[in-house]
């Protein structure tokens, strides 16, 4: 009886590594009640006051200020450009870690944003930053929704990213994962690659969300 022939072949090492990841980061405020009662009034206020700049911007139906918001003189715009500049200071550094083999030196921040009122059936479409490295949101004012909106798949309301790799839309794997859905909280910051595609859900009830968008450029 002849044995089967050794294989002439053996496995030396195997790996399985993350390549092109990206980079999210979710922080949750405590103690940003008083804050963000002053943030939701400021915009309820600008809302009256101003101009509505959601012309020709992915915001659809909604109120929305000007890039020039940081530059208010306001203790409550002082204290959120604070809390993004902590935010960013460890977020940029961990970008850097899996995007570059070195930070670059001399370092300098240009931030700027805007903020958004939107009501029932407000939506915000899939925008674009391309003047940017990294872009965020602060969530200052979310309405109440009920046990059955909070339980949907995709809860309204929510920010939902994409995949941003466009060639994983050719050819998809059963079931594959192509949008990452983040219901928000007030308090709530998130910070994310410019380029990271999303968009955000609608809602239905009363009550406005109020946020804070905005752009680090370096």
């Amino acid at each position: 009886m002849n044995s089967a022939p050794a294989p002439g072949w053996r496995l030396k090492s195997s790996a399985v590594e993350l390549q092109f990841p990206t980079f999210v980061m979710s922080r949750q405020y405590e103690g940003v009640d008083d804050l963000n009662r002053r943030l939701a009034e400021l915009m309820l206020r600008l809302e009256k006051e101003t101009r509505n700049a959601s012309a020709g911007t992915s915001t659809i139906g909604g109120f929305q200020t000007d890039n020039s918001l940081f530059s208010r003189s306001e203790p409550e715009i002082f204290t959120l450009n604070e809390m993004i500049g902590k935010a960013l200071e460890e977020y940029i550094p961990r970008l850097f870690e899996v995007e570059t083999p070195a930070k670059p030196p001399n370092l300098k921040i240009n931030l700027w944003g805007w903020g958004i009122n939107m009501r029932e059936g407000d939506v915000n479409t899939q925008p674009v930053h391309p003047n940017a490295k990294v872009s965020g949101t602060y969530y200052i004012a979310i309405p109440p929704m009920t046990p059955e909106q909070q339980n949907q798949l995709k809860p309204e309301g929510a920010i939902v990213f994409t995949d941003p790799r466009p060639r994983a839309h050719m050819n998809r794997i059963p079931n594959q994962t192509s949008e990452i859905t983040m219901p928000p909280k007030p308090g709530q910051m998130i910070l994310f690659p410019s380029y990271y595609e999303h968009f955000v859900l609608p809602f239905r009830g009363s009550g406005v969300r109020t946020c804070i968008a905005f752009n680090a450029q370096f």
